[in-house]
């Protein structure tokens, strides 16, 4: 039997037999609920601070629904039962651990990402939430660089936004990564947030890998300078020149990218790299659906893109090999 939780005011009743299932599957959260048992008990410290929790999922889970077409849409692609679904909406129940893992896990999150305050879930969901340390900001030699920040940042209005990222893969030889990039200002400074997804080749397409990068942009000689460092292991660095498009609109930037292979070699590479631009504003679920590796004859890459990626000088140069 599963361990339960004494709250303020609530006694605890013995679950009967019968009801063993429903105890594992989704808790009811209303008031007067007597237990909440499972992985994810640390959410819930007290009555109060339990409806404070989800009242922040129920909110959590309406921005992520608002970049489908409909909640039958999010349900149908996250494999969700609908009916039960709309009862977190409503912020009657908290999901199961395994829906919440589901729901984590499609979104490229944790699932404690999920009972976040809404506003910072909401920059933390856009790829918003890396912000300069308060040290750094007043470091003398963080200060004699700010002039150089503002400056580029002035310059680089124009590119804000979200780009498609293509570059020949490091992981899977022969094929073009396509990634999604948003550049965004935030304290002066333009920041931004790269997706990347690598799909199962032998599963109909299935998502099998995800990293998300997060770096600074400066606009320096004419040139547009980005370094990120991957979030999650927090064990790599990408380096990207790019030469700016003068013509308006802006549609494509080439450049070069250097970093290091995500394999157990983790060999330095370095390749040809171009963005092409998206939208304005922020990255949204329709700009993570098109993040994939491609073969050079796939008709959805562009044809300057393609151009690019195939001609003579378009090899990855490896490092590490000597």
């Amino acid at each position: 039997m599963r361990s339960m939780r004494r709250f303020p005011s609530v006694s605890i009743r013995k679950i009967p037999h019968g009801n063993r299932r429903i105890a594992a599957r989704d808790r009811p959260l209303h008031a007067g609920s007597p237990f909440i048992a499972g992985p994810f008990d640390h959410f819930f410290r007290n009555d109060m601070d339990r409806q404070h929790d989800l009242s922040n999922l129920a909110s959590n889970l309406s921005l992520l629904v608002a970049s489908f077409d409909s909640i039958a849409d999010f349900c149908r692609k996250l494999n969700i039962n609908r009916q039960q679904f709309n009862k977190y909406l409503a912020g009657h129940h908290v999901p199961s651990q395994k829906v919440l893992l589901k729901i984590a896990k499609f979104f490229l999150m944790e699932p404690a990402d999920l009972f976040r305050a809404p506003p910072e879930f909401r920059s933390f969901y856009e790829g918003l939430e890396y912000e300069l340390p308060f040290d750094l900001k007043s470091a003398p030699s963080f200060l004699r660089f700010l002039p150089l920040i503002k400056s580029s940042s002035a310059a680089l209005q124009d590119f804000l936004g979200v780009y498609y990222r293509y570059h020949n893969s490091s992981i899977y030889k022969g094929r073009i990564l396509r990634s999604v990039t948003c550049l965004y200002e935030r304290d002066s400074v333009v920041q931004y947030v790269t997706v990347e997804r690598f799909p199962l080749l032998d599963q109909d397409g299935k998502v099998g890998y995800s990293f998300k990068y997060h770096g600074f942009c400066f606009l320096m000689g004419d040139r547009i300078f980005m370094i990120d460092f991957e979030g999650r292991q927090k064990n790599e660095m990408t380096f990207s020149v790019l030469t700016p498009q003068h013509r308006r609109p802006i549609r494509f930037l080439y450049g070069v990218v250097t970093g290091v292979a995500s394999s157990s070699f983790r060999q330095p590479f370095s390749t040809r790299i171009a963005l092409n631009f998206a939208d304005r504003g922020h990255m949204q679920r329709k700009h993570l659906r098109n993040a994939t590796v491609l073969l050079p004859t796939d008709r959805s890459l562009p044809a300057e893109i393609r151009d690019y990626m195939t001609g003579d000088q378009s090899t990855v140069l490896w490092g590490g090999e000597g």
